[in-house]
């Protein structure tokens, strides 16, 4: 828009009554085009129920539909175990019950964990599925909190990893209104 601007005075062109003034307003955010619900890139921090241990790890919410029902949500974790350090994998698609306006969602993907799952193996990465169930809040502008219970299974290991945390995203732009 900042270029068409450009291009409207150095040329001398014209446009339509308020055709400019009503989308080049000073002061307000730059928005994504067509209304859609913005892709967020976030942290988290939590406890590995399975492990006994904290949790930290990062997201990325990459909507799929306009109005942000349906996400996909690739994301990374480390478990920090005594001289131990566990790295989970997930590439989950979620749907979210009030699109952009957050609120309940579930999904489930895929899952790699990369730990030592028996003494005599040494390190290995082990493919699984995931499910995920949370809660996005929303009203605080870019930053969007969550709570967020993660289950990943691995034939492998006899045990289900779980997971909560607690996370902020931040939208990578200011969202605009559904249409």
């Amino acid at each position: 828009m900042l270029a068409l601007s450009l291009a409207v005075l150095l040329t001398g062109a014209t446009l339509p009554a308020g055709k400019l003034a009503a989308q080049v307003v000073p002061g307000v955010q730059v928005q994504a085009p067509g209304g859609w619900a913005p892709p967020a890139l976030g942290v988290r921090f939590g406890y590995d129920n399975q492990q006994q241990n904290e949790v930290l790890g990062a997201q990325l919410r990459l909507p799929i539909l306009r109005g942000g029902q349906i996400e996909l949500m690739p994301s990374v974790d480390v478990t920090f175990l005594q001289g131990l350090k566990e790295y989970q994998y997930n590439f989950e698609g979620v749907y979210v019950l009030d699109g952009r306006a957050g609120g309940f969602y579930a999904g489930a993907g895929i899952g790699l964990r990369n730990t030592i799952f028996t003494s005599s193996q040494g390190r290995e990465t082990e493919l699984g599925y995931s499910a995920v169930i949370g809660i996005r809040l929303v009203g605080l502008g870019l930053v969007v909190p969550q709570l967020e219970y993660r289950w990943v299974f691995i034939d492998e290991a006899p045990i289900t990893y779980k997971q909560f945390t607690f996370g902020l995203s931040v939208a990578l732009w200011q969202p605009t209104p559904s249409r």
